[in-house]
């Protein structure tokens, strides 16, 4: 009976999401994936924003919104509102880039960021490979005789699916290097971070910084990643997971063990 309640609740809830995407997209909007990280903290790399047309006159100074550049065919940014001109044209910039050099009129709108879903735009990215994967094991899976063997096998499937999609897209620890200028007898290296856990920069001689999603930092130091006066210098990007994310990762490694010992319970004849 539990099953059956649980699987009704599953559809219910798939019925429910496509109703919301349906009628998201039959009121005109749409969706975009963040690539770069010109927007800083506000739409880090792998956020899914969700584009509403608007009338050109609503939109105000700091309003993110999505266009395409004038001269350019297939190319789409989502910057923020600068400025609105006297011409009544906008200009637009990122929060970590330079003013954008064109003028932006009603035509080139796509739309205004109504919502935005950090993270998830990594998940449409890997949506395939999950896809693809999961059909794969359900496969194999359910071609095994065994009963008790094809619980075990489902596990070790998604988590090899999981790690390829990992492996593949690196969602987690990323980071993109913004600039590299000397600075007296050294150098400083600025980056990004565009990954969904912190990183931490590192050089020999200086404190760390720790980053996350789509904040700046950078380090001064005598080894920073190019050569100067002859010196090869070098800068080091770490994951730098907090102590409570890998409590969580330690017990993810045991929900599988968990759900076995739950589902032989559970068969177990009373």
């Amino acid at each position: 009976m539990s099953r059956r309640l649980a699987a009704w609740a599953g559809v219910a809830l798939l019925l429910a999401l496509v109703a919301v995407l349906a009628g998201w997209r039959i009121s005109g909007g749409s969706w975009v994936r963040v690539e770069t990280p010109s927007m800083g903290t506000r739409a880090p790399v792998g956020t899914l924003l969700w584009i509403k047309p608007v009338a050109f006159d609503s939109l105000r100074e700091g309003d993110l919104i999505t266009f395409t550049p004038p001269g350019a065919h297939g190319v789409t940014y989502s910057h923020e509102v600068r400025s609105i001109n006297p011409d009544g044209t906008l200009s637009t910039q990122g929060r970590i880039t330079a003013p954008d050099p064109w003028r932006i009129r009603a035509s080139d709108v796509v739309g205004r960021a109504e919502m935005r879903w950090p993270g998830v735009g990594w998940l449409v990215q890997a949506l395939p490979v999950l896809v693809l994967g999961a059909a794969l094991v359900a496969v194999v899976a359910g071609r095994i005789r065994n009963r008790d063997a094809r619980f075990p096998v489902a596990i070790i499937g998604a988590s090899l699916v999981i790690a390829c999609a990992l492996v593949a897209y690196r969602p987690l620890t990323r980071a993109e290097r913004i600039s590299f200028v000397p600075d007296g007898s050294g150098a400083r290296a600025t980056y990004v971070s565009t990954g969904l856990l912190p990183v931490r920069l590192a050089a020999v001689g200086v404190p760390g910084v720790v980053l996350r999603d789509g904040q700046v930092g950078s380090v001064l130091t005598e080894h920073a990643t190019g050569v100067q006066a002859g010196r090869q210098f070098t800068v080091s990007v770490r994951p730098s997971i907090p102590f409570g994310w890998w409590v969580v990762l330690v017990l993810a490694c045991f929900v599988p063990g968990f759900a076995a010992s739950a589902r032989r319970k559970a068969n177990r004849p009373s």
